[in-house]
């Protein structure tokens, strides 16, 4: 999303359909429910972020830092 942001608002538009999408799949997966109020959490930000952080504040540079460091650890761990 935050790469379409400034070029393409039907690509980040897609983009946020497609996180949204892949953020309720996770919730719905039973192994992930000692995590479900954080994911839930995260999707509730990201929407937040979209709606241009009325609520929360949220921008899309804070997700993708929160993302990263996760990005960083599961590599780590491989």
């Amino acid at each position: 999303m935050l790469r379409w942001r400034d070029r393409d608002d039907r690509l980040m538009s897609s983009a946020f359909d497609r996180a949204l999408e892949l953020l309720d799949l996770t919730l719905a997966d039973s192994r992930w429910r000692g995590r479900l109020r954080e994911i839930a959490r995260v999707r509730e930000l990201l929407c937040d972020a979209m709606a241009g952080g009325r609520d929360y504040a949220t921008m899309l540079e804070d997700l993708d830092r929160y993302f990263l460091a996760f990005a960083m650890a599961a590599r780590r761990s491989r």
